[in-house]
């Protein structure tokens, strides 16, 4: 009786290792959101006398794992859904992040959810340093729409991620994502992808935009998130002094 004791206890052990080597083993696969620089600047004079800076800003993902997150409301009477990111590992298994980011149906056009204040965009003075715009466009459904680099390992050759949740009176779950090597391109033609610049005298700025500016979402690197150009403003002329980081 006690060497059958002893040898249970044994294997005990013996599994109990080999579940902790398993856990040990299972690394997360963490996404790594990223901006391109800016391109497409160029200054619209609208009809009701505003004047607007158009520009074309893309987010990439160059990690080594899917960025991915879910949406969900528990009736649909709430506005908001609540948003957990999906985070997967190397064993082929994942886990769900709460975060404090919010998915909200757009009216802004484009009929599907948007994750609110993915990206950041303003515009700064360059002699002291004042920010004189915001962005207008607050909401984000990315998807897979443009080709960074294919060559990442763990990049698919075609979108894995091709749309958002497109039905306002949807509970959930509703997906949103970037696969590695993939990106999403918010065109300066676009609804709100701009910055009020009306009355704004000529001078020289910093267009400046952030990937997950509130930090919501758990990345490999959170250095990498922003992008910068600097411009000179002379009536509807737009000169590109420089860029700072971005891809």
């Amino acid at each position: 009786m006690k060497k059958a004791k002893n040898l249970l206890l044994i294997l005990g052990i013996v599994l109990t290792l080999d579940v902790l080597k398993f856990q040990a083993s299972a690394a997360d696969r963490l996404p790594d959101l990223a901006m391109m620089k800016l391109r497409d600047l160029n200054i619209e004079n609208t009809p009701d006398g505003r004047r607007l800076l158009r520009f074309t800003a893309i987010i990439i993902n160059i990690g080594v794992g899917k960025f991915e997150l879910w949406g969900q409301r528990a009736n649909t009477s709430e506005p908001l859904m609540s948003v957990s990111q999906r985070i997967f590992d190397d064993a082929g298994g994942y886990r769900d992040r709460p975060t404090n980011a919010v998915m909200y149906y757009a009216g802004d056009g484009h009929t599907h959810w948007h994750v609110k204040n993915l990206e950041n965009y303003a515009l700064i003075r360059l002699d002291n340093g004042a920010k004189v715009g915001t962005g207008a466009k607050r909401g984000f459904c990315f998807f897979d729409n443009y080709i960074y680099n294919l060559t990442y390992a763990g990049a698919p050759q075609s979108p894995f991620y091709k749309g958002c949740g497109k039905s306002p009176g949807a509970l959930g779950p509703l997906r949103t994502g970037l696969s590695v090597g993939w990106g999403d391109s918010y065109g300066w033609r676009l609804p709100d992808q701009f910055i009020d610049i009306t009355g704004l005298t000529s001078g020289q700025y910093r267009l400046r935009a952030i990937a997950d500016y509130n930090r919501w979402f758990t990345e490999s690197i959170e250095t990498n998130n922003s992008t910068t150009v600097d411009i000179r403003l002379q009536g509807n002329s737009i000169t590109i002094l420089g860029y700072g980081q971005g891809y």
